[in-house]
């Protein structure tokens, strides 16, 4: 079967690679000139990186892989810490801080070189009894038995098939970056999060001395973006090492991304196009999913479509999409729930022991996902690796 993919991020690359495994031929067709490496660190929890090794891509060597999860008020008092050994020892996989652009590139080694189609923005789908075609702006088009839109927020391939509304800003945006530190969070194993009522940042080491670091404050459209200043005084007071870090850094090291969220729709395509990733279901970063969302996407996918010659692909994309809305949905509620409580106390009052909150992320990766729960389209068999 002839699969295109729009799009050449993590999430196209990951899905490429499955279906390749599969037996299919897949072109990814990418709007940028080259890969687009930009962005900071990505947070590849236990769902993740089972995710990506049922697709055959480990993340051995690269990254680092996190042991502990620890929250605190910007006061400084601990609220609770989670052993993320022991959440791997249950789920049977790691969490691990990986740069965006090792894994993409570790994504890009996997795949030849020939299915990478750039300088290819799509414009528009059109979808017939026995084929599919996208259409690009070069006024080329390109014909395939599927079509996969990996195009991220502002979709084409899900204005051109779903229609609807684009996602929707929460009121809440994040200045992060990856910089090389001196900080001994840098070379720990630890993430630290910390809470305010008008504001939450986190620290995440991401190996050789990489830290990745997050800023989020409330935001409206017509505000300026802020600068490494702006940070300083509104961060003034808060516990070792925010301070610090803010002294390192440069307006140079930041990246500005408002949270949005989509409503998660019940069908996600035609009778021969699909949606994985931010194309169907963008929502805020509060529980760090987005990522590891899309690669449990792409694996099913790949198990959805592994036993299907081409001729009526339908039934296997409904069914991937009826396997993955309910847990999708579930966490991109949980996302916007822990967004919205942020200037509310209740995000700051709880102390909860280390078994609790150790158990409590055990529950939350679990039911929100689809391989750690062993759950994929009933023609094929493939379990948590």
């Amino acid at each position: 079967m002839r699969v295109l993919v729009i799009g050449g991020g993590l999430g196209g690359l990951a899905v490429a690679k499955g279906l390749l495994d599969n037996g299919h031929r897949v072109r990814i067709y990418e709007h940028a000139e080259k890969l687009r490496d930009g962005g900071a660190g990505v947070t590849v929890w236990s769902n993740g990186t089972a995710a990506l090794r049922g697709l055959g891509i480990p993340l051995h060597g690269v990254g680092r892989q996190l042991h502990s999860l620890r929250a605190m008020t910007a006061t400084g008092r601990m609220l609770w810490e989670a052993d993320l050994d022991e959440v791997t020892e249950r789920l049977g996989s790691p969490t691990v801080e990986v740069p965006r652009r090792e894994l993409l590139y570790r994504m890009a080694e996997a795949l030849p070189s020939e299915v990478f189609r750039f300088g290819k923005r799509c414009v528009g789908v059109r979808e017939f009894a026995d084929h599919a075609v996208a259409e690009f702006a070069d006024g080329t088009s390109e014909a395939g038995d599927v079509i996969v839109g990996a195009d991220g927020q502002r979709s084409m391939v899900r204005r051109t098939v779903l229609g609807g509304e684009p996602a929707r800003l929460t009121g809440w945006a994040s200045w992060q970056g990856l910089t090389r530190s001196d900080l001994p969070i840098a070379y720990g194993y630890q993430t630290l999060n910390i809470a305010g009522r008008d504001g939450h940042c986190g620290l995440i080491p991401a190996g050789e001395g990489l830290l990745h670091w997050w800023f989020d404050m409330p935001w409206r459209e017509d505000q300026a973006e802020l600068t490494v200043a702006d940070l300083r005084a509104a961060f003034t007071g808060w516990p070792e090492p925010v301070e610090e870090l803010l002294g390192s850094i440069s307006d140079e090291d930041l990246g500005f991304f408002p949270h949005i969220r989509h409503q998660v729709p019940k069908v996600w395509g035609g009778p021969r196009t699909t949606l994985i990733g931010d194309a169907a279901h963008a929502m805020p970063p509060a529980v760090a999913q987005a990522a590891n969302q899309t690669m449990e996407d792409a694996w099913l996918l790949s198990c959805a479509l592994a036993d299907t010659d081409g001729t009526d692909p339908e039934p296997m994309l409904r069914e991937y999409e009826q396997q993955r809305r309910p847990r999708v949905a579930k966490v991109s509620r949980t996302a916007a729930l822990t967004s919205a409580q942020r200037r509310t106390p209740l995000q700051r009052i709880g102390k909860f022991p280390r078994w609790i909150a150790t158990r409590s992320q055990v529950i939350t990766l679990r039911s929100g996902s689809n391989i750690l729960r062993g759950l994929t389209p009933p023609s094929v068999s493939v379990g948590v690796a």
